[in-house]
């Protein structure tokens, strides 16, 4: 009877640990980790939004010309991808067209 209580307790205590860990908050990812893009093709800054990247994410990952950077202004300007998700810019599509986000796998462009 005993042993048989043993078990029983020793069962409770792993299945409390196991609804611990299942339920810790793991350890936020790297801000990398969070956005990414595809090194080698240009993206529009409208697309990198909808890809998860915040609009600071996008201005101080950006070289080139960040000066001309700012919050509201990266929905069309278009983006080269380099290594590690680094972003560099390409130029603006805001005259005379617009910033075209060419689909999965393929670059975008300004039109």
């Amino acid at each position: 009877m005993i042993k048989h209580y043993s078990n029983i307790m020793n069962f409770i205590l792993t299945l409390s640990i196991l609804a611990t860990l299942a339920t810790a908050s793991p350890a936020p990812a790297p801000a990398s980790a969070l956005y990414g893009c595809t090194e080698g093709l240009n993206y529009c800054g409208h697309t990198l939004l909808n890809m998860g990247w915040s609009r600071d994410n996008i201005i101080d990952d950006c070289s080139g010309r960040p000066d001309l950077l700012t919050a509201n202004s990266v929905d069309n300007v278009l983006f080269h991808c380099t290594s590690g998700d680094y972003l560099t810019f390409i130029e603006s599509c805001n005259a005379p067209g617009t910033c075209v986000d060419a689909g999965s796998g393929n670059s975008d462009y300004c039109s």
